[in-house]
């Protein structure tokens, strides 16, 4: 059982095994700035990796007929050096009803979304609600904001 404001649950290795309910309760037991704490070097890279591994689980096909782009999630506070601030860039193809990450894209985005992972975490989870992220300067979304507003709707977040 984590204690509220304890992470301990980020360094044990487990983050790939952990159920979305269990995942969402640990997360929202957790202060933020613990969270912003532990998610930072090797933490942070798996808990990317395994957000973006799961991302096609969370979609809704039915929801998603129609929706056709490609969009560019930019996580900021990495160490890598991509545009020059550290931002590690995960491009997520939506189309046919299916959601595929893509190992290579270098072609343009219809919509892009930067955020940091703490902030991402807490909205997968159902933890935070992403417009009100976008009015606290959390997460900013560029493209086509129709297509844009549609992601909350074609994903499940939080416990299903």
């Amino acid at each position: 059982m984590t204690e509220r404001g304890g992470a301990h649950w980020l360094e044990s290795g487990a983050l790939s095994r952990l159920e979305l309910s269990e995942l969402a309760r640990l997360v929202d037991r957790t202060s933020e700035r613990e969270l912003r704490h532990r998610l930072i070097g090797g933490v942070r890279e798996v808990a990317l990796r395994e957000i973006f591994r799961r991302m096609p689980e969370y979609l809704r096909p039915a929801r998603a007929a129609g929706f056709d782009a490609v969009v560019t999630w930019q996580i900021t506070g990495g160490g890598g050096s991509v545009h020059g601030e550290g931002v590690d860039e995960y491009h997520v193809r939506v189309a046919d009803g299916r959601c595929e990450l893509l190992a290579d894209h270098d072609g343009p985005s219809q919509i892009s979304v930067r955020t940091d992972p703490t902030t991402l975490l807490r909205i997968v989870t159902g933890n935070e609600d992403p417009v009100t992220a976008v009015l606290k300067q959390r997460l900013s979304v560029r493209g086509d904001l129709a297509l844009a507003a549609r992601l909350t709707k074609i994903f499940a977040v939080g416990p299903r």
